[in-house]
């Protein structure tokens, strides 16, 4: 496994121990859908042109617009208008488009009906196209009427002469309204909501690349503690020097071709390294005796795992006492101290076994020379399922095969 792989398995792992953190992932990652959804609806509909007609009255309008033009009135008894000496109307229409809405209105056309005969004499405030029987009028920019904002007004007008008064006039207003989120307090409250939870993300996020830069440091200590005391077990007999730290890595290769996850793989390398520090209560004489050892020197010799299950009894380091103690159990119930079988046997344990008992075959002892390669293998094959535990002999073998353990 990579340690980009370890990275992820690790964040992975923290999200889901951490319901704090992985709630505040889902509602921001749901408040970012919803927020982008809602932006790509707003999108759409400020693209569409909505359309509003009245026919027949001087003022209308619906829930979102108004438009009112007034009659050319002065006051209630004057008139805003002229009579020509040739008879024609001259008169001033003043016309007032109300935005009642929570949104701005461009890019808006108004279309009125006029006189056939109508002269548009001038205008304010807007752009006049005639044609006979319709006046076409758009906002313009520099007197600010291309853009009715929201709850606001334009006023815009026109003189016109024509054989009559006009006092009322069908219209058709046209234009967009520009849909403004912010103005909305559900997408507030998303905005706020994805806010708060990415806060949360990025503090936990910062605590735990704290945290984990912390528990390498840790790590390191643990391990260089844990290798200055595999040394010392391993200098009693010159023939398992390193003998600690090499079951101590085979073990963790072990773990890991059997698929167990970065921590138990860090804790079984622990274990590896310190199984047998029972041995330093173990008679010098004992361990590094080059004959066969008698029966009482071999019950000593098997105390080793009683003594290192209560020298490690209250080490914080998850199953170490059971590996220490269970290390020589065997598969079939044979084994020692206390004659477990199969799944009985802690499977921390059952990984050291394999461990230990290749490291012993792949090297020099005092009672005989290093095993070849192919009776190692043999040896492995033949006690799989009797003194060692199938899977994790498959798992070596495997390892073996792929020349990930050397020989």
């Amino acid at each position: 496994m990579t340690k980009k792989d370890r990275y992820k398995n690790n964040l992975l792992s923290f999200i889901s121990r951490n319901r704090f953190f992985s709630t505040a992932l889902v509602i921001c990652f749901l408040s970012l859908f919803i927020i982008s959804a809602r932006l790509i609806h707003v999108y759409i509909q400020n693209k569409n042109f909505v359309d509003f007609s009245k026919e027949g009255l001087v003022s209308s309008g619906n829930k979102k617009l108004d438009v009112l033009m007034e009659i050319p009135l002065k006051n209630e008894t004057e008139k805003n208008c002229w009579q020509e000496e040739s008879g024609i109307w001259g008169s001033q229409y003043d016309i007032t488009i109300i935005n009642t809405s929570d949104y701005a209105f461009v890019n808006w056309t108004l279309v009125m009906k006029i006189p056939e005969e109508g002269r548009i004499d001038s205008s304010w405030n807007a752009d006049y196209f005639q044609t006979p029987g319709q006046l076409t009028i758009t906002g313009i920019d520099k007197a600010f009427t291309k853009t009715i904002h929201p709850h606001n007004s334009i006023k815009i007008g026109y003189v016109l002469y024509s054989n009559n008064l006009m006092e009322s006039s069908s219209f058709y207003l046209s234009g967009r309204f520009l849909r403004n989120p912010l103005r909305e307090i559900d997408f507030v409250i998303l905005l706020f909501a994805s806010g708060i939870s990415l806060i949360v993300i990025l503090v936990s996020l910062f605590f735990y690349q704290k945290l984990r830069r912390q528990a390498i440091v840790d790590n390191e200590k643990i391990e260089s503690l844990l290798k200055l005391c595999a040394n010392f077990i391993d200098t009693r007999d010159e023939y398992t020097k390193m003998h600690s730290t090499h079951v101590g890595s085979y073990s963790r290769q072990i773990a890991a071709e059997m698929g167990f996850d970065d921590d138990f793989q860090k804790n079984i390398y622990y274990m590896g390294m310190m199984h047998d520090v029972g041995k330093v209560l173990i008679p010098r004489e004992i361990l590094c005796k080059a004959g066969k050892l008698n029966e009482e020197e071999w019950k000593e010799m098997k105390r080793h795992t009683n003594y290192g299950g209560d020298i490690l009894a209250n080490f914080n380091v998850p199953g170490i006492h059971d590996a220490a103690l269970h290390h020589h159990e065997r598969y079939d119930g044979t084994g020692y101290p206390d004659g477990l079988r199969g799944e009985e046997i802690p499977i921390q344990a059952r990984i050291i076994a394999v461990a230990d008992s290749f490291d012993a075959m792949n090297t020099n002892r005092s009672y005989r020379k290093q095993l070849p390669r192919d009776v190692i293998i043999s040896e492995l094959t033949k006690n799989r399922g009797i003194q060692f535990d199938p899977e994790v002999t498959d798992a070596l073998l495997n390892l073996l095969q792929r020349n990930e353990l050397s020989i």
